[in-house]
C-alpha cells in the first residue's frame, strides 16, 4: 500500500472550538473537558484579522530568504532567543541522542517585558522596523491567553477566599513576571521540488519535520493558515495519530472580520501543575501532500506561553486536582518535599532538546 493511501486513511481530528468571549459556566466546563481529553482545542474570539496574520507570514517568508550568514549574526543562545539553523533542534523525544536535529529553521523572540511585549535580546536588522507589530501581536495573544486561563480556573473550580478564584492562573502569568514565554517563527523547507516523482513524495510524506514531542510551557497558541497543514497529534482518546485540519472562522466571527480560530494545545507545565488532569498531547509535523505536490516550504508562527520563572509548580488548589495522587506536581512534592519552579522545569526540557547545561 502506498504512503499516499495511508495518509488518506489518517483520522481527521475534530477539535472543540472555545469562544473566548463566552464566560458561562458551560463554556468553562467545555474548555476543561477538551483540555483533559484531547489536549488540543481551538480558540475563537481572539481578535486577529486575516490581514494581520498574513502580514506576519509575509515577514516570515522574507526573513528566512536572507543569507545564512545574516541569520547567524543572532544565533540562538541558552536564553532560548535568536536563530536556530537547520538540524539544530531535536524534538524527537524518543530519540534525543540520535545525533541530528529536525529539518527546519526558526527565529525565537524571548525574554519579554510582558507589559510592553518588547523582547530583551539582540534584534537582527531585518526585524528592527517590525518590532512594533511583533510586540502588539504578543500582547494580543497574551490577552487571548488570559481569557482562556480565567475559563480554566472557573472550570477547574480553583478555590479562593470567596469562592472560585478566576485569577489564579492569570496571577501566575502576570505581566510583571519574567518568564520563558517565546514567540517563534518557523520554516520547514520542502524536501522535494514540484517535479519530484510520486515515489519520492510518498517517502517524504512519512518524514517527521518536527519530531514527536510535547511542548514545555502552559499553553501553546498557533496561527492557522490555509495550505499550512501538517500538524498531527497522537490522540489520548483514539490512541492513533490524527491530522489537525484547517478550520475557517465561524459565521459569527467571520462577520466581525476575525481570522480562523487559533490552534491551541496544553503543554507540559500545565499538565504537571494539574497532576496530569489536563493533557499535554504528543504531536509532530509532517509535510502535507498539497505542499509536496507544489514543492512549497511550510511556515508556522507560534506563541509558547509560560508562567513566571519563580512560580512554584505546586498542585493547583482544586478538589478535582487534589483527588489525583501520585502524579505530576503532587508526586514531585511527595518525593522531594519541595516544588519545582517553572524555570527549573523549563531548563530541564531545554537541556534535553539542545544539549545545554544550566
Amino acid at each position: 500500500m502506498s504512503t499516499t493511501k495511508k495518509q488518506e486513511k489518517m483520522e481527521i481530528s475534530k477539535l472543540e472550538i472555545i469562544d473566548l468571549n463566552d464566560n458561562s459556566d458551560a463554556n468553562a466546563k467545555k474548555i476543561v473537558h477538551a483540555s483533559s481529553t484531547q489536549g488540543f482545542l481551538m480558540f475563537e474570539g481572539h481578535g486577529f484579522t486575516e490581514a494581520e496574520i498574513d502580514l506576519l507570514f509575509q515577514f516570515s517568508h522574507d526573513y528566512f530568504k536572507l543569507p545564512l550568514e545574516e541569520k547567524n549574526k543572532c544565533v540562538i543562545q541558552t536564553d532560548n532567543a535568536g536563530y536556530t539553523g537547520m538540524g539544530v533542534e531535536n524534538l524527537e523525544e524518543d530519540d534525543l541522542d540520535r545525533g541530528y536535529g529536525d529539518p527546519k529553521e526558526g527565529f525565537n523572540f524571548a525574554n519579554f517585558d510582558l507589559k510592553t511585549g518588547i523582547p530583551n535580546q539582540p534584534i537582527p536588522e531585518f526585524w528592527q522596523d517590525k518590532m512594533d507589530i511583533i510586540s502588539k501581536t504578543v500582547l494580543k495573544l497574551r490577552e487571548a491567553l488570559k481569557k482562556s486561563l480565567r475559563l480554566l480556573s472557573a472550570g477547574l473550580e480553583i478555590e479562593g477566599v470567596d469562592g472560585i478564584d478566576h485569577e489564579w492562573f492569570v496571577e501566575r502569568h502576570h505581566d510583571d513576571h519574567f518568564s520563558g514565554t517565546t514567540f517563534r517563527f518557523l520554516r520547514y523547507p520542502s524536501p522535494v521540488n514540484e517535479n519530484a516523482s510520486e515515489e519520492e513524495k510518498d517517502k517524504f510524506e512519512e518524514l517527521n519535520v518536527a519530531g514527536a514531542h510535547t511542548d514545555y510551557g502552559t499553553v501553546t497558541l498557533l496561527f492557522q493558515k490555509k495550505e499550512e497543514s501538517g500538524l498531527q497529534l497522537y490522540s489520548p482518546i483514539t490512541k492513533k495519530w490524527e491530522s489537525v485540519p484547517y478550520v475557517p472562522a465561524s459565521a459569527k466571527y467571520a462577520a466581525q472580520n476575525e481570522a480562523a480560530p487559533l490552534i491551541v494545545n496544553i503543554a507540559d507545565q500545565l499538565c504537571y501543575w494539574t497532576n496530569g488532569h489536563l493533557k499535554s498531547t504528543i504531536h509532530r509535523v509532517r509535510f502535507p501532500r498539497e505542499l509536496l505536490d507544489k514543492g512549497k516550504d511550510r511556515y508556522s508562527i507560534v506563541l509558547f506561553a509560560h508562567p513566571g520563572d519563580e512560580t512554584l509548580l505546586e498542585p493547583v488548589p482544586s478538589k478535582i486536582i487534589k483527588d489525583i495522587k501520585g502524579r505530576g506536581a503532587s508526586h514531585y512534592m511527595e518525593k522531594h518535599g519541595v516544588s519545582q519552579t517553572a524555570r527549573e522545569h523549563l531548563n530541564n526540557r531545554l537541556g534535553s532538546t539542545y544539549g545545554w547545561k544550566y
